[in-house]
């Protein structure tokens, strides 16, 4: 993954383990695409929109069991996303946002084997 800002559409293919609802364009590279894709866990349905030339990604994650929105995570300063864990059980993704001043803003997203978000700023040093 390294040099590369965003995953490729064999790596997204893996990671979701599906198409995107509207699939792919051919001879388009798939940040200059919109993508959504629709997955789930034991306990949490997500909606994954991704508009990466925009740099934007939001997440929308609902509890099966009472159909309660848990949250929507809406980021537009996205510069980079990298899978962490591309595993049966374990899929996690890490998303880099803009700087801001001397801050920089991580946000690690667990989906299996539950769901976690860690939204995290570190100092820069710039």
């Amino acid at each position: 993954m390294r040099g590369k800002r965003f995953p490729d559409q064999t790596d997204w293919l893996s990671f979701f383990e599906k198409m995107p609802d509207a699939g792919f364009e051919k001879e388009m590279p798939v940040e200059y695409q919109d993508l959504t894709f629709r997955f789930e866990n034991q306990e949490e349905r997500f909606v994954v929109d991704m508009s990466l030339a925009m740099r934007e990604f939001t997440l929308k994650v609902v509890r099966k069991k009472t159909e309660s929105v848990l949250g929507i995570y809406d980021f537009k300063t996205v510069q980079h996303v990298e899978i962490k864990k591309d595993r049966k059980e374990e899929k996690e993704l890490l998303l880099i946002l803009e700087h801001h001043d001397d801050f920089l803003t991580t946000i690690e997203i667990s989906f299996l084997p539950s769901f976690c978000i860690m939204v995290k700023e570190h100092f820069s040093g710039e």
